[in-house]
């Protein structure tokens, strides 16, 4: 008879792996709805699991090992490279400040392989810019590891997620409009993303610009010469400075270095840096500190 895993459990409840493995160990530190939990117990008790006390207790050695796995665009522009670098490299600093190792890996959206870093024990998983399509068919290779998600939405209260307020942001930045204007922006895998910046921004899809190549940002431009101008990501608002013959431009500073933008261009910042939460909100998962009643969602907040 084929042995039931946590993997069966969660396709008959519903639930992701991580969700399954956090009720069969009896986790105190998620938060878990009560029907969720005994739905759970019950499936695995009428499957008649029987859990693998051997990787239980391997689960709980610590190796000092922490994962950072970025999704990369396919054909990423330099001013998407240079917004995950900033990030990553600052999150880096910190966690080996605190006495972590670091393993960075990114994934191919069209040829996925998690195998450089599931075959490395990890104490926990910084899970960058991922589709919620995809989110559990990479989450379920971390059973018992803590995930923090960065640049996503996913609806899931099991998963911490920090990220930008996009829609704040957007209301700050329209503080600076004085007529029409345009919106600019770098490409996420995270689809949720630019549907909040389109929903908070209030203007036509057409006049708001996913930047996938200096060519079609440079026709934009020139389609909507005349326009102010939203851009978001400070790498990719110089090159929009490049090509805008006017200093009409907002620059919402995602990538968190707001000091490269040049003093004619008007700017939003955040109060906290991306990589600060995200290194405390792991702290605090790693130390197993009680977090089941904070909010999931981590925004920064728009100044």
């Amino acid at each position: 008879m084929k042995k039931v895993t946590m993997k069966d459990i969660a396709q008959e409840a519903k639930v992701s792996v991580a969700t399954v493995s956090y009720i069969i160990n009896n986790v105190k530190n998620q938060t878990i709805p009560l029907e969720t939990r005994n739905r759970v117990l019950e499936i695995a008790h009428r499957l008649n699991y029987a859990p693998n006390l051997a990787a239980r207790s391997l689960v709980k050695q610590k190796t000092g090992l922490v994962g950072i796995l970025l999704n990369r665009t396919p054909n990423e522009m330099v001013w998407k490279q240079l917004y995950h670098a900033h990030f990553v490299s600052q999150l880096e600093k910190r966690l080996t400040e605190d006495g972590y190792h670091v393993l960075f890996s990114t994934i191919d959206e069209k040829a996925p392989n998690h195998h450089i870093i599931t075959e490395r024990k990890l104490d926990g998983v910084f899970l960058i810019d991922v589709k919620e399509s995809n989110f559990y068919r990479i989450s379920n290779q971390f059973t018992m590891v803590p995930i923090v998600l960065i640049d996503s939405y996913i609806e899931d209260e099991l998963f911490f997620k920090v990220l930008p307020d996009f829609e704040r942001a957007v209301q700050r930045a329209k503080q600076y409009i004085t007529r029409d204007y345009v919106i600019i922006m770098e490409e996420f895998q995270n689809e949720q993303i630019l549907q909040r910046v389109k929903a908070a921004s209030g203007i036509p899809e057409e006049h708001i610009h996913v930047a996938r190549s200096e060519e079609d940002l440079a026709y934009f431009l020139e389609k909507n010469k005349g326009k102010q101008v939203i851009v978001f990501n400070e790498f990719l608002a110089a090159a929009v400075k490049n090509q805008h013959v006017n200093d009409n431009i907002i620059c919402v500073c995602t990538a968190g270095c707001d000091e490269l933008v040049p003093r004619t261009v008007e700017k939003v910042t955040f109060k906290l840096s991306k990589d600060e939460i995200a290194f405390h909100i792991m702290k605090l998962l790693l130390d197993e500190e009680d977090c089941s009643d904070m909010f999931k969602y981590k925004m920064q907040e728009a100044e």
